[in-house]
């Protein structure tokens, strides 16, 4: 019988700038194809997320920290991109994009990712968010896909062509205002 894995210690905060090496090879981890790093998208993300370091981007980043400061994951929000725009509510509701999202593999089933992306729920609602959209790459779809179900609901929706020219994904949308 195997063992259930060992729960962590999990603090959530904002993103620093000496998080960025951590968050790299978090990043590297996972944007791969048929095992090697996709170089340009993982730039492009590290990008995203480093930009998210400036207060004035609009974008928010939270990382998950272990009981000694080792970052196990990183999430962020921003303004919604205008392809996902479609999925919103209703258009007058302010509408959040999930930007990024990436656990290191060691913190993947210990309940790290829900608490990220919880925590990251409520800072966006802070910040004013009425409800967050996003869409993930179809190559996580065993990894993510059902993460994401579980958390926001079914997919509200699919979209094409947003990760390349003929992926199909599905689009997720939670709404951040408190129960009635």
């Amino acid at each position: 019988m195997s063992e259930a894995p060992k729960a962590y210690c999990v603090v959530i905060d904002s993103l620093r700038a000496d998080d960025m090496p951590a968050v790299e090879v978090i990043v590297r981890h996972w944007v791969r194809k048929d095992g090697a790093v996709i170089e340009e998208e993982a730039a492009a993300a590290l990008v995203t997320v480093r930009g998210g370091l400036d207060e004035a981007s609009g974008r928010r980043y939270l990382v998950a920290r272990d009981g000694d400061g080792k970052v196990l994951g990183v999430m962020g929000f921003g303004p919604l991109p205008e392809r996902m725009a479609p999925y919103r509510t209703d258009p007058s509701r302010r509408a959040a994009g999930l930007l990024t999202a990436f656990l290191s593999p060691e913190a993947r089933g210990r309940g790290v990712g829900k608490r990220l992306l919880t925590a990251l729920f409520e800072k966006a609602r802070g910040e004013g968010f009425s409800e967050m959209i996003w869409s993930s790459n179809p190559r996580y779809r065993e990894t993510a896909w059902s993460f994401y179900s579980a958390l926001a609901g079914d997919p509200v929706g699919l979209i094409e062509g947003l990760f390349f020219p003929t992926s199909v994904s599905p689009v997720w949308r939670k709404s951040l205002l408190p129960r009635p």
